[in-house]
């Protein structure tokens, strides 16, 4: 965290973590929140940061608390989780070997 910054609740801020990344294609990267800083209502929200980006890595924080937070200059705000990612095969037919019922239909 590069400079102190106050959050009142409900709001969110992109804080710039001075450093950037590759991430080998296949992955990506998620800024995980501290669980101290979550305990006080101060949760770090997931976008994937993809294998393609090549900026300055960000945290986007949120307070959910009531009450106004401050995060100083040096806190460690979040945790960096890189993850290997799959991507799906989309269809437009979906076949008739599937159920179409949805929400439980398949009595779970």
């Amino acid at each position: 965290m590069p400079y102190d910054c106050v959050l009142k609740p409900g709001e969110i801020a992109r804080i710039p973590l001075g450093f950037g990344l590759i991430i080998p294609d296949g992955f990506a990267g998620y800024v995980f929140p501290r669980s101290s800083m979550a305990a006080k209502g101060l949760v770090c929200e997931l976008p994937p940061i993809d294998s393609g980006y090549r900026g300055e890595i960000h945290a986007i924080i949120s307070n959910v608390s009531t009450s106004s937070q401050t995060i100083h200059k040096d806190t460690r705000v979040g945790q960096l989780v890189i993850t290997p990612v799959v991507i799906a095969d989309f269809v437009l037919d979906l076949g008739e070997g599937r159920g179409t019922g949805a929400f439980g239909s398949t009595g779970e």
